[in-house]
């Protein structure tokens, strides 16, 4: 048990420091539904299928939520930390080979902020600081109830087969047992087919004797 429980800390802890190195947050643009936004990036080593989730969740406490196909609009978010104005939310979700991005486009009265130089882009840029911190949370649980759960089946299959061996060797060792059993009755009967052999050979011994 105590290696079981090493080897799911070791395997948590592995892919804990991968995805806190992948963060990273920059200007940048993304092409959507054949337009070109641009906003601000962040890449992030969790899996586009588990990210989409946790960045939807999270869009969700700004405003009503319009999802397809990877892409999330907000038409007036209520983003108080980087505009007292509704905000329009356009973003999207990607992933390339080892990392997916997370692209948002904050559209405020008219003005998309793109540069850091931008007003609300600090604020924008711990947005999503704040939804890095958010996703690796529920993907660290994730990763570790995943990991739990193919040790535990690991365990159960390992006990499963000791308590099969050991049912096996408990009916070989029964078998055993009826076989020293049959063995000595055997011997018996062997030992008592010879006395029978040796009195019998003594009579054939006998009656050929008269014949001389």
């Amino acid at each position: 048990m105590k290696r079981l429980i090493h080897t799911i800390v070791l395997a948590v802890t592995v892919l804990l420091t991968a995805n806190v190195q992948a963060q990273t947050i920059s200007p940048g643009k993304a092409t959507i539904d054949k337009q070109e936004f641009l906003g601000l990036s962040l890449n992030q080593n969790i899996s586009e299928k588990y990210l989409s989730k946790y960045w939807e969740t999270y869009l969700e406490k700004f405003g009503k939520v319009k999802s397809k196909r990877s892409v999330y609009t907000i038409e007036k978010a209520a983003i108080t930390s980087i505009s007292m104005s509704p905000i329009l939310v356009t973003s999207q979700i990607t992933s390339g080979k080892d990392l997916s991005q997370v692209f948002i486009a904050l559209n405020v009265n008219g003005q998309y902020i793109t540069a850091s130089t931008d007003e609300g882009y600090k604020s924008a840029e711990a947005l999503l600081k704040d939804f890095a911190d958010y996703a690796l949370v529920r993907e660290d649980a994730r990763v570790a109830d995943e990991v739990f759960t193919t040790s535990t089946k690991n365990y159960q299959k390992l006990q499963k087969d000791n308590e099969n061996t050991a049912k096996d060797i408990e009916k070989t060792e029964k078998k055993l047992t009826e076989l020293k059993a049959e063995l000595e009755k055997k011997k018996l009967e062997a030992d008592n087919s010879l006395v029978d052999l040796q009195n019998k050979q003594k009579t054939l011994e006998a009656a050929k004797s008269k014949i001389r």
